[in-house]
Protein backbone atom coordinates (compact mmCIF):
# COMPACT_ATOMS: atom_id res chain seq x y z
CA UNK A 1 0.00 0.00 0.00
CA UNK A 2 2.80 2.35 0.92
CA UNK A 3 4.47 1.45 -2.31
CA UNK A 4 1.04 2.59 -3.90
CA UNK A 5 1.31 6.01 -2.35
CA UNK A 6 4.97 7.13 -3.43
CA UNK A 7 3.48 6.26 -6.74
CA UNK A 8 0.40 8.92 -6.32
CA UNK A 9 3.12 11.58 -4.74
CA UNK A 10 4.36 13.04 -7.94
CA UNK A 11 0.62 13.83 -8.73
CA UNK A 12 0.10 15.38 -5.14
CA UNK A 13 3.27 17.60 -5.49
CA UNK A 14 2.09 19.05 -8.56
CA UNK A 15 -1.69 19.26 -7.43
CA UNK A 16 -0.56 20.88 -3.87
CA UNK A 17 1.48 23.35 -6.91
CA UNK A 18 -1.74 24.07 -8.62
CA UNK A 19 -3.60 25.05 -5.51
CA UNK A 20 -0.14 26.81 -4.16
CA UNK A 21 2.15 28.30 -6.60
CA UNK A 22 1.15 26.52 -10.02
CA UNK A 23 4.61 26.00 -11.50
CA UNK A 24 8.25 26.47 -10.66
CA UNK A 25 8.81 28.97 -13.49
CA UNK A 26 9.99 32.60 -13.21
CA UNK A 27 7.80 35.12 -12.03
CA UNK A 28 7.25 38.97 -10.98
CA UNK A 29 5.97 39.89 -7.92
CA UNK A 30 5.02 43.48 -7.01
CA UNK A 31 3.00 45.59 -4.53
CA UNK A 32 -0.55 46.46 -5.72
CA UNK A 33 -3.65 47.99 -4.28
CA UNK A 34 -6.15 45.06 -3.60
CA UNK A 35 -8.37 44.15 -6.84
CA UNK A 36 -11.36 46.74 -7.84
CA UNK A 37 -14.39 45.08 -6.18
CA UNK A 38 -16.02 43.27 -9.43
CA UNK A 39 -19.82 43.61 -10.31
CA UNK A 40 -22.20 40.94 -8.97
CA UNK A 41 -25.56 42.46 -10.31
CA UNK A 42 -25.83 40.92 -13.40
CA UNK A 43 -29.58 39.07 -13.80
CA UNK A 44 -30.10 35.98 -12.63
CA UNK A 45 -30.08 33.86 -15.85
CA UNK A 46 -31.99 33.56 -19.63
CA UNK A 47 -30.03 34.48 -22.81
CA UNK A 48 -30.11 38.53 -23.39
CA UNK A 49 -28.54 40.58 -25.99
CA UNK A 50 -25.24 40.31 -24.30
CA UNK A 51 -24.97 36.69 -25.64
CA UNK A 52 -24.46 35.94 -29.16
CA UNK A 53 -26.48 32.91 -30.71
CA UNK A 54 -25.14 29.37 -31.33
CA UNK A 55 -25.29 29.89 -35.43
CA UNK A 56 -23.29 33.41 -34.55
CA UNK A 57 -20.26 32.13 -33.14
CA UNK A 58 -18.22 29.77 -35.20
CA UNK A 59 -14.21 29.13 -35.55
CA UNK A 60 -12.07 26.80 -33.17
CA UNK A 61 -11.08 27.12 -29.24
CA UNK A 62 -8.46 25.72 -27.75
CA UNK A 63 -8.55 24.62 -24.27
CA UNK A 64 -5.70 24.04 -21.79
CA UNK A 65 -6.61 22.60 -18.50
CA UNK A 66 -4.42 20.31 -16.34
CA UNK A 67 -4.48 16.96 -14.41
CA UNK A 68 -6.66 17.53 -11.33
CA UNK A 69 -6.95 14.36 -10.45
CA UNK A 70 -5.21 10.83 -9.84
CA UNK A 71 -4.07 8.38 -12.26
CA UNK A 72 -7.23 5.96 -10.91
CA UNK A 73 -9.97 9.17 -11.77
CA UNK A 74 -8.27 10.38 -15.08
CA UNK A 75 -10.93 8.67 -16.76
CA UNK A 76 -13.51 10.18 -15.51
CA UNK A 77 -12.07 13.63 -15.74
CA UNK A 78 -11.87 12.74 -19.35
CA UNK A 79 -15.28 12.34 -19.42
CA UNK A 80 -15.98 15.65 -17.24
CA UNK A 81 -14.11 17.05 -20.42
CA UNK A 82 -15.94 15.58 -22.93
CA UNK A 83 -19.14 16.28 -21.59
CA UNK A 84 -18.35 19.50 -21.31
CA UNK A 85 -17.81 20.29 -24.94
CA UNK A 86 -20.43 17.92 -26.36
CA UNK A 87 -22.79 20.89 -24.11
CA UNK A 88 -21.02 23.71 -25.40
CA UNK A 89 -21.17 22.35 -28.99
CA UNK A 90 -24.91 21.62 -29.00
CA UNK A 91 -25.15 25.36 -28.12
CA UNK A 92 -22.56 26.77 -30.63
CA UNK A 93 -22.48 24.14 -32.96
CA UNK A 94 -19.98 25.92 -35.42
CA UNK A 95 -17.21 26.25 -33.07
CA UNK A 96 -14.69 23.54 -32.60
CA UNK A 97 -13.00 22.92 -29.37
CA UNK A 98 -9.25 21.54 -28.92
CA UNK A 99 -8.72 20.55 -25.43
CA UNK A 100 -5.11 19.56 -24.63
CA UNK A 101 -4.29 18.80 -20.88
CA UNK A 102 -0.95 19.87 -19.86
CA UNK A 103 1.39 18.77 -16.63
CA UNK A 104 1.37 21.33 -13.60
CA UNK A 105 5.07 21.78 -13.82
CA UNK A 106 6.47 24.48 -15.78
CA UNK A 107 3.15 25.43 -16.96
CA UNK A 108 3.31 28.99 -16.62
CA UNK A 109 6.23 29.25 -18.57
CA UNK A 110 4.69 26.94 -21.26
CA UNK A 111 1.47 29.09 -21.29
CA UNK A 112 3.29 32.83 -21.58
CA UNK A 113 5.76 30.91 -24.50
CA UNK A 114 3.15 29.31 -26.27
CA UNK A 115 1.11 33.17 -25.91
CA UNK A 116 3.95 34.94 -27.16
CA UNK A 117 4.91 32.69 -29.99
CA UNK A 118 1.38 32.54 -31.51
CA UNK A 119 0.35 29.18 -30.99
CA UNK A 120 -0.82 28.93 -27.39
CA UNK A 121 -4.77 28.71 -25.68
CA UNK A 122 -7.57 30.91 -25.92
CA UNK A 123 -8.78 29.19 -22.53
CA UNK A 124 -6.68 28.36 -19.44
CA UNK A 125 -6.29 28.26 -15.68
CA UNK A 126 -5.21 30.65 -13.29
CA UNK A 127 -5.18 30.86 -9.98
CA UNK A 128 -5.05 34.68 -7.61
CA UNK A 129 -1.50 35.18 -7.50
CA UNK A 130 -1.02 34.75 -11.49
CA UNK A 131 -4.14 37.45 -12.27
CA UNK A 132 -2.33 40.20 -11.57
CA UNK A 133 0.66 39.06 -13.46
CA UNK A 134 -0.96 38.23 -16.40
CA UNK A 135 -3.38 40.68 -16.51
CA UNK A 136 -0.42 43.28 -16.51
CA UNK A 137 1.75 41.96 -18.77
CA UNK A 138 -1.39 42.13 -21.17
CA UNK A 139 -1.62 38.84 -21.71
CA UNK A 140 -5.52 37.56 -20.25
CA UNK A 141 -8.86 39.53 -21.91
CA UNK A 142 -10.79 41.57 -20.03
CA UNK A 143 -14.85 39.38 -19.81
CA UNK A 144 -17.07 42.08 -18.93
CA UNK A 145 -18.27 42.83 -22.06
CA UNK A 146 -19.56 39.35 -22.36
CA UNK A 147 -20.97 38.62 -18.90
CA UNK A 148 -24.24 40.85 -19.27
CA UNK A 149 -26.40 37.16 -19.15
CA UNK A 150 -24.08 35.41 -16.25
CA UNK A 151 -25.59 34.78 -12.84
CA UNK A 152 -22.36 36.64 -11.19
CA UNK A 153 -24.52 36.95 -8.04
CA UNK A 154 -24.10 32.95 -7.75
CA UNK A 155 -20.44 32.79 -7.42
CA UNK A 156 -19.33 33.08 -3.91
CA UNK A 157 -17.70 37.02 -3.57
CA UNK A 158 -14.28 36.31 -2.26
CA UNK A 159 -13.78 33.47 -5.68
CA UNK A 160 -14.89 35.99 -8.09
CA UNK A 161 -13.12 38.80 -6.32
CA UNK A 162 -9.80 36.57 -7.16
CA UNK A 163 -10.25 36.61 -10.84
CA UNK A 164 -10.65 41.15 -10.93
CA UNK A 165 -7.82 42.96 -11.21
CA UNK A 166 -8.05 46.64 -11.68
CA UNK A 167 -11.68 47.22 -11.91
CA UNK A 168 -12.05 44.13 -14.54
CA UNK A 169 -12.84 41.01 -14.52
CA UNK A 170 -10.00 38.77 -16.29
CA UNK A 171 -11.17 34.84 -14.85
CA UNK A 172 -14.19 32.86 -14.13
CA UNK A 173 -13.69 30.92 -10.71
CA UNK A 174 -14.35 26.93 -11.06
CA UNK A 175 -13.27 26.04 -7.55
CA UNK A 176 -12.00 26.85 -3.85
CA UNK A 177 -9.05 25.10 -2.44
CA UNK A 178 -8.09 25.27 1.47
CA UNK A 179 -4.85 23.75 3.36
CA UNK A 180 -4.26 23.09 7.21
CA UNK A 181 -2.40 20.44 8.76
CA UNK A 182 -3.60 17.15 8.68
CA UNK A 183 -2.68 14.59 11.51
CA UNK A 184 -2.22 11.30 11.94
CA UNK A 185 -4.28 10.11 14.32
CA UNK A 186 -2.44 6.98 15.28
CA UNK A 187 0.44 9.28 15.76
CA UNK A 188 -1.46 11.64 18.28
CA UNK A 189 -2.93 8.41 20.32
CA UNK A 190 0.67 7.14 20.36
CA UNK A 191 2.25 11.03 22.37
CA UNK A 192 -0.98 10.68 24.53
CA UNK A 193 -3.45 13.38 23.00
CA UNK A 194 -7.06 13.03 21.70
CA UNK A 195 -7.37 13.08 18.17
CA UNK A 196 -11.06 14.47 19.03
CA UNK A 197 -9.34 17.88 20.40
CA UNK A 198 -6.48 18.86 18.30
CA UNK A 199 -4.43 21.67 18.61
CA UNK A 200 -5.98 25.37 17.72
CA UNK A 201 -3.18 27.51 19.09
CA UNK A 202 0.22 27.86 18.43
CA UNK A 203 1.35 27.13 22.30
CA UNK A 204 -1.09 24.17 21.68
CA UNK A 205 0.82 22.92 18.83
CA UNK A 206 4.04 23.63 20.61
CA UNK A 207 3.37 21.31 23.18
CA UNK A 208 2.26 18.36 21.08
CA UNK A 209 5.24 19.21 18.86
CA UNK A 210 7.54 18.31 21.59
CA UNK A 211 5.74 14.99 22.59
CA UNK A 212 5.58 14.04 18.83
CA UNK A 213 9.87 14.37 18.56
CA UNK A 214 10.51 12.67 22.35
CA UNK A 215 8.83 9.95 20.83
CA UNK A 216 10.60 9.87 18.06
CA UNK A 217 8.23 10.91 15.25
CA UNK A 218 8.39 14.52 13.41
CA UNK A 219 5.99 17.17 14.28
CA UNK A 220 5.43 18.58 10.72
CA UNK A 221 6.21 19.02 7.80
CA UNK A 222 8.16 21.92 5.93
CA UNK A 223 9.07 21.80 1.73
CA UNK A 224 11.44 24.52 2.10
CA UNK A 225 13.08 23.63 -1.38
CA UNK A 226 9.61 23.89 -3.59
CA UNK A 227 9.98 27.48 -3.70
CA UNK A 228 6.53 27.97 -2.32
CA UNK A 229 5.50 30.64 0.58
CA UNK A 230 1.94 29.46 0.05
CA UNK A 231 2.62 26.33 1.91
CA UNK A 232 5.27 27.41 4.03
CA UNK A 233 6.12 30.90 5.15
CA UNK A 234 2.92 32.50 4.61
CA UNK A 235 0.21 31.23 6.96
CA UNK A 236 2.43 31.06 9.46
CA UNK A 237 3.49 34.57 8.98
CA UNK A 238 -0.36 35.62 8.78
CA UNK A 239 -1.15 33.34 11.83
CA UNK A 240 1.27 35.83 14.17
CA UNK A 241 -0.44 39.04 12.48
CA UNK A 242 1.85 39.43 9.63
CA UNK A 243 2.11 39.82 6.15
CA UNK A 244 4.69 40.90 3.39
CA UNK A 245 2.72 43.98 2.25
CA UNK A 246 0.45 46.89 3.70
CA UNK A 247 -2.44 47.95 2.15
CA UNK A 248 -0.59 51.11 1.03
CA UNK A 249 1.68 48.52 -0.67
CA UNK A 250 4.52 48.99 1.52
CA UNK A 251 6.86 46.16 2.69
CA UNK A 252 6.26 44.85 5.74
CA UNK A 253 8.05 41.49 5.95
CA UNK A 254 10.49 42.36 8.61
CA UNK A 255 8.20 43.94 11.06
CA UNK A 256 8.18 42.33 14.49
CA UNK A 257 5.52 40.14 13.21
CA UNK A 258 7.38 38.98 10.43
CA UNK A 259 10.97 38.63 12.18
CA UNK A 260 8.77 36.19 14.91
CA UNK A 261 7.46 33.88 12.25
CA UNK A 262 11.41 33.92 10.99
CA UNK A 263 12.48 33.25 13.95
CA UNK A 264 9.38 30.13 14.58
CA UNK A 265 10.57 28.45 11.53
CA UNK A 266 13.99 28.53 12.51
CA UNK A 267 13.36 27.42 16.13
CA UNK A 268 10.86 24.64 14.51
CA UNK A 269 14.22 23.31 12.39
CA UNK A 270 16.46 23.41 15.46
CA UNK A 271 13.92 21.46 17.67
CA UNK A 272 14.06 18.77 15.07
CA UNK A 273 10.56 19.50 14.89
CA UNK A 274 10.68 19.61 11.30
CA UNK A 275 12.80 17.21 9.33
CA UNK A 276 16.57 18.17 8.40
CA UNK A 277 16.05 18.25 5.10
CA UNK A 278 13.54 21.37 5.10
CA UNK A 279 16.32 23.45 3.59
CA UNK A 280 16.41 20.88 0.12
CA UNK A 281 13.32 18.92 -0.06
CA UNK A 282 10.45 19.42 -2.31
CA UNK A 283 8.02 17.12 -0.40
CA UNK A 284 7.90 14.99 2.91
CA UNK A 285 4.74 13.26 2.02
CA UNK A 286 6.55 9.94 2.58
CA UNK A 287 7.06 10.56 6.39
CA UNK A 288 3.94 11.31 6.99
CA UNK A 289 2.48 7.90 4.99
CA UNK A 290 5.31 5.90 6.72
CA UNK A 291 3.99 7.01 9.79
CA UNK A 292 7.25 9.19 10.89
CA UNK A 293 5.23 12.61 10.93
CA UNK A 294 2.46 13.53 13.21
CA UNK A 295 0.88 16.42 10.89
CA UNK A 296 1.04 16.76 7.12
CA UNK A 297 0.34 20.23 5.13
CA UNK A 298 -2.60 19.23 3.01
CA UNK A 299 -5.64 20.04 0.98
CA UNK A 300 -8.82 18.05 0.18
CA UNK A 301 -6.10 16.50 -2.49
CA UNK A 302 -4.51 14.98 0.26
CA UNK A 303 -7.14 13.54 1.75
CA UNK A 304 -8.35 11.76 -1.45
CA UNK A 305 -4.52 9.88 -1.47
CA UNK A 306 -5.18 9.37 2.44
CA UNK A 307 -8.25 7.73 1.82
CA UNK A 308 -6.52 5.46 -0.88
CA UNK A 309 -3.61 4.52 1.21
CA UNK A 310 -6.17 3.85 4.59
CA UNK A 311 -4.69 6.55 6.52
CA UNK A 312 -6.33 6.94 9.61
CA UNK A 313 -6.34 10.91 9.80
CA UNK A 314 -7.60 13.91 11.08
CA UNK A 315 -8.55 17.73 9.77
CA UNK A 316 -6.85 19.69 11.76
CA UNK A 317 -7.78 23.45 12.40
CA UNK A 318 -5.84 26.59 10.97
CA UNK A 319 -3.66 27.83 13.96
CA UNK A 320 -3.87 30.81 15.77
CA UNK A 321 -1.13 32.92 17.19
CA UNK A 322 -2.65 36.41 16.47
CA UNK A 323 -4.93 35.23 13.89
CA UNK A 324 -7.01 32.42 12.41
CA UNK A 325 -5.77 32.15 9.35
CA UNK A 326 -4.43 30.10 6.55
CA UNK A 327 -3.98 29.69 2.82
CA UNK A 328 -6.44 28.50 0.32
CA UNK A 329 -6.98 29.52 -3.12
CA UNK A 330 -8.96 29.81 -6.04
CA UNK A 331 -9.26 27.93 -9.40
CA UNK A 332 -10.41 29.95 -12.28
CA UNK A 333 -10.62 29.90 -16.38
CA UNK A 334 -9.36 33.18 -18.54
CA UNK A 335 -8.88 34.31 -22.06
CA UNK A 336 -6.33 34.97 -23.46
CA UNK A 337 -5.57 37.90 -24.88
CA UNK A 338 -4.14 36.58 -28.06
CA UNK A 339 -7.13 34.76 -28.53
CA UNK A 340 -8.75 35.22 -32.38
CA UNK A 341 -12.19 34.18 -30.99
CA UNK A 342 -12.62 35.97 -27.92
CA UNK A 343 -16.23 35.42 -28.19
CA UNK A 344 -16.57 32.04 -28.13
CA UNK A 345 -13.33 31.22 -25.55
CA UNK A 346 -15.63 33.17 -23.29
CA UNK A 347 -18.80 31.28 -23.29
CA UNK A 348 -16.86 28.43 -23.00
CA UNK A 349 -15.60 29.46 -19.80
CA UNK A 350 -19.29 30.74 -19.08
CA UNK A 351 -20.43 27.40 -19.56
CA UNK A 352 -17.57 25.39 -17.90
CA UNK A 353 -18.02 26.91 -14.87
CA UNK A 354 -22.22 27.11 -14.70
CA UNK A 355 -23.90 25.59 -11.69
CA UNK A 356 -23.89 21.67 -13.15
CA UNK A 357 -20.07 21.73 -13.79
CA UNK A 358 -18.76 23.14 -11.23
CA UNK A 359 -20.94 19.84 -9.00
CA UNK A 360 -19.33 17.59 -11.33
CA UNK A 361 -15.88 19.13 -11.41
CA UNK A 362 -15.87 19.53 -7.59
CA UNK A 363 -17.08 16.37 -6.59
CA UNK A 364 -14.79 14.47 -9.20
CA UNK A 365 -11.88 16.56 -7.89
CA UNK A 366 -12.20 16.90 -4.10
CA UNK A 367 -12.83 21.04 -3.90
CA UNK A 368 -15.21 23.12 -3.02
CA UNK A 369 -17.36 24.83 -5.50
CA UNK A 370 -17.52 28.52 -6.46
CA UNK A 371 -21.05 28.69 -7.03
CA UNK A 372 -23.02 29.19 -3.96
CA UNK A 373 -26.03 27.06 -5.58
CA UNK A 374 -23.43 24.12 -6.02
CA UNK A 375 -22.15 24.17 -2.13
CA UNK A 376 -24.51 21.30 -1.38
CA UNK A 377 -22.33 18.43 -3.55
CA UNK A 378 -20.45 17.74 0.18
CA UNK A 379 -23.08 17.22 2.32
CA UNK A 380 -22.97 14.13 3.84
CA UNK A 381 -18.83 13.91 3.89
CA UNK A 382 -17.81 15.61 7.07
CA UNK A 383 -14.02 16.20 5.69
CA UNK A 384 -15.02 18.05 2.65
CA UNK A 385 -17.82 19.89 5.40
CA UNK A 386 -14.71 20.78 7.41
CA UNK A 387 -12.66 21.71 4.63
CA UNK A 388 -15.69 23.99 3.18
CA UNK A 389 -15.83 25.36 6.58
CA UNK A 390 -12.04 26.06 6.55
CA UNK A 391 -12.07 28.22 3.33
CA UNK A 392 -13.97 30.91 5.57
CA UNK A 393 -10.85 32.15 6.75
CA UNK A 394 -7.98 31.21 3.82
CA UNK A 395 -6.39 34.08 1.91
CA UNK A 396 -5.39 33.31 -1.43
CA UNK A 397 -1.52 34.65 -0.78
CA UNK A 398 -0.05 37.89 -2.16
CA UNK A 399 -2.57 38.99 -4.85
CA UNK A 400 0.11 41.29 -6.76
CA UNK A 401 1.53 41.32 -10.70
CA UNK A 402 4.96 40.61 -8.92
CA UNK A 403 3.84 38.02 -6.43
CA UNK A 404 5.45 34.86 -8.19
CA UNK A 405 9.00 36.27 -8.32
CA UNK A 406 9.03 36.95 -4.59
CA UNK A 407 8.74 33.63 -3.31
CA UNK A 408 11.73 31.94 -4.43
CA UNK A 409 13.75 34.75 -3.33
CA UNK A 410 12.20 34.67 0.42
CA UNK A 411 12.26 31.02 0.48
CA UNK A 412 16.05 31.26 -0.30
CA UNK A 413 16.73 33.63 2.62
CA UNK A 414 14.76 30.92 4.90
CA UNK A 415 16.89 28.09 3.28
CA UNK A 416 20.16 30.39 4.88
CA UNK A 417 18.86 31.50 8.23
CA UNK A 418 18.16 27.17 8.54
CA UNK A 419 21.58 26.45 7.27
CA UNK A 420 23.01 29.01 9.94
CA UNK A 421 24.83 31.51 7.51
CA UNK A 422 21.68 34.41 8.43
CA UNK A 423 20.05 35.28 11.99
CA UNK A 424 16.10 35.50 12.04
CA UNK A 425 16.27 38.99 11.75
CA UNK A 426 18.91 38.80 9.07
CA UNK A 427 16.94 36.69 6.66
CA UNK A 428 13.87 38.45 7.31
CA UNK A 429 15.55 41.65 6.77
CA UNK A 430 17.26 40.69 3.15
CA UNK A 431 13.63 39.13 2.09
CA UNK A 432 12.12 42.13 2.70
CA UNK A 433 14.75 43.91 0.74
CA UNK A 434 14.33 41.60 -2.17
CA UNK A 435 10.48 42.23 -2.14
CA UNK A 436 11.66 45.75 -2.73
CA UNK A 437 13.34 45.46 -5.13
CA UNK A 438 11.18 43.64 -7.25
CA UNK A 439 8.68 46.32 -6.95
CA UNK A 440 10.75 48.76 -7.74
CA UNK A 441 11.19 46.92 -11.11
CA UNK A 442 7.94 47.88 -11.82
Amino acid sequence: MFKKGILLLAILVWSLALAACGSNGNRDTAASSPPASPPLSASASGESSGTPAGEALSGEITVWAHPYVSEEKASELKAFWNAVIQDYNAKYPNVKVKYEEIPWKEREQKILTAIASGTGPDVFYQIPDQVPQFANQGVLAPLDDYLADADLADFNEGALRAGNFGGKQYALPILQETQTLIYNADIVKAIGEDPAKLPTTWDEFNAWAEKAVSKGYYARDFAGAEACCNATLYPLLWQKGGDVLAEDGSVILDNEAGVATFQYIKDMYDKKWIPADSVSNKDQFPEFLSGKMMAIWGSGYTVNVLNEEKINYVIGEPLTDKVKATFGTVGMFVVSEKSKNKAAAAEFVKLLTNKENQEAFNKLTNYIPARKSAGSIHDGDEVMKKMTEIAAVSRPGIVSPVARTIMPKIQAEIAAMLEGAKTPQEAAGAAAQAVKDELAKL
